[in-house]
């Protein structure tokens, strides 16, 4: 039977290792983080170059880096179970993605998995530095033509929203241009109904769900995970929602990204609104 790779697609900060840890809880499927990781050498099992990631290797990715990384996949398969049938890859990043797109003897499945841009904007507002913003402005300037008037002069709020805008248009982009078997998750109805979600998902993989998956934490997992999310596995709590944006930016930035044509244009396209919780896919 043709083995699977599903790969979560997102933003940083949109709960990708948090998906991934529920849907490779399943007994039938791995979960392995940001595989992208490996393709740098990576000798102390730690990954410098992602903030807050702890790279776990086990047996199953020993001795994987930038010399076989073409065959990650290949080679994790040849080390676990027949039985597991889907690897979790949580890169993200559409351009990891593409590297694989010529594997016809893989089922490449894809998750686009898009959380609210005021919990983004927060983030971003957070670790903002002049040389960065400027960099973003010229990200939104060539991959967003209908911005390209107004992007250098942009209140800060309004270019991490429009940065948060270029890089799900990115993945919509990929998606469509190479016609990829995909659904979307957003990590409002992730979080608020883990079970409903990772049940869908589960089926869109060709697996049966497995409501033990939920309590993700009780299972050993390789590949990476985040650090500072020590306290979720603590609290044995699979449905928190994470919703500091709504205190901690302020209220006039709320409603101006929420109101934001660029924005909700988008949002309508992809079959997403936006509410008081975040981003869903559920009908008004």
């Amino acid at each position: 039977m043709q083995k699977t790779i599903l790969t979560i697609l997102s933003t940083n900060y949109a709960g990708s290792h948090f998906l991934s840890l529920l849907l490779g809880s399943n007994s039938r499927s791995k979960h392995l983080g940001e595989v992208k990781v490996l393709r740098i050498p990576n000798p102390e099992g730690e990954h410098p170059g992602e903030q807050g990631l702890e790279l776990v290797r086990g047996k199953v990715l020993e001795g994987i880096g930038p010399e076989n990384i073409d065959q990650v996949y290949d080679l994790v398969f040849s080390r676990l179970d027949p039985s597991v049938r889907v690897l979790v890859d949580a890169s993200k990043k559409p351009r990891w993605a593409e590297r694989f797109l010529h594997r016809r003897d893989l089922d490449l499945k894809y998750v686009h998995l898009i959380r609210d841009p005021r919990a983004i904007v927060r983030r971003d507002l957070m670790r903002s530095r002049f040389f960065r913003q400027l960099r973003r402005r010229w990200w939104v300037f060539r991959d967003l033509p209908e911005l390209r008037a107004s992007i250098f002069f942009a209140p800060e709020p309004l270019v991490w929203t429009y940065v948060w805008l270029q890089r799900n248009w990115a993945i919509t982009r990929f998606l469509e241009q190479h016609r990829l078997a995909h659904t979307l998750v957003t990590y409002r109805d992730l979080a608020m109904n883990p079970a409903a979600e990772v049940a869908r998902l589960m089926e869109f993989c060709g697996l049966t769900f497995e409501p033990a998956q939920l309590e993700y934490w009780n299972f050993d997992h390789v590949g990476t995970q985040k650090r500072g999310y020590q306290w979720v596995k603590e609290r044995k709590q699979s449905n928190h929602i994470d919703l500091r944006w709504r205190t901690e930016l302020p209220e006039a930035v709320q409603r101006r990204i929420a109101a934001d044509p660029h924005v909700n244009r988008y949002l309508s396209r992809i079959g997403v609104r936006i509410t008081d919780e975040g981003l869903t896919r559920a009908p008004a």
